[in-house]
């Protein structure tokens, strides 16, 4: 059996890694609301982590991202869950991910996870479209300007 976030807990949580400031080892996800537009879907937010343990621990307290299981979806919840609880550090990866995509389809999708560092110089369209937003270049952030790049990406997909 799996404890239940209330809202409140989950709210203070999110508020929590957007506000969080990211180092270049940080571990972090961007998630957006995957319901339909027209009810408030597609904005999204980054969370941070100090590590990769950490951002393991929060999914599995949080493996609906956006609602809890008092929300009525008891079954999503238990599969998450279940998919969660079965990870460690070593195997989170992308697979894991879009299986907890495929569980939370309708309700919440991680389009990007991985470290900070991965997003100032990391290959992938999510990583370059968001430098060239960022600064006009695909080019890698140097290490001067990830005090300002932490900034635009706490406001992104808002």
């Amino acid at each position: 059996m799996y404890v239940v976030p209330n809202p409140i807990q989950l709210e203070t949580a999110f508020e929590q890694s957007f506000e969080k400031e990211p180092k270049s080892s940080s571990w972090g996800f961007f998630a957006y609301d995957d319901s339909p537009g027209a009810v408030g879907g597609g904005a999204g937010n980054f969370s941070w982590f100090d590590s990769k343990e950490e951002l393991l621990d929060f999914l599995r307290k949080f493996p609906l991202l956006a609602t809890s299981a008092e929300s009525g979806d008891t079954e999503r919840f238990e599969k998450a869950s279940d998919l969660l609880a079965r990870a460690t550090v070593e195997t989170l990866d992308q697979s894991t991910v879009n299986e907890l995509n495929a569980i939370n389809s309708g309700v919440e999708q991680i389009q990007w996870f991985g470290q900070l560092n991965d997003l100032l110089s990391g290959e992938g369209e999510f990583a370059e479209g968001l430098r060239k937003f960022f600064s006009g270049s695909s080019h890698q952030i140097f290490k001067t300007r990830i005090p300002e790049f932490a900034e635009f990406l706490r406001n992104w997909g808002h």
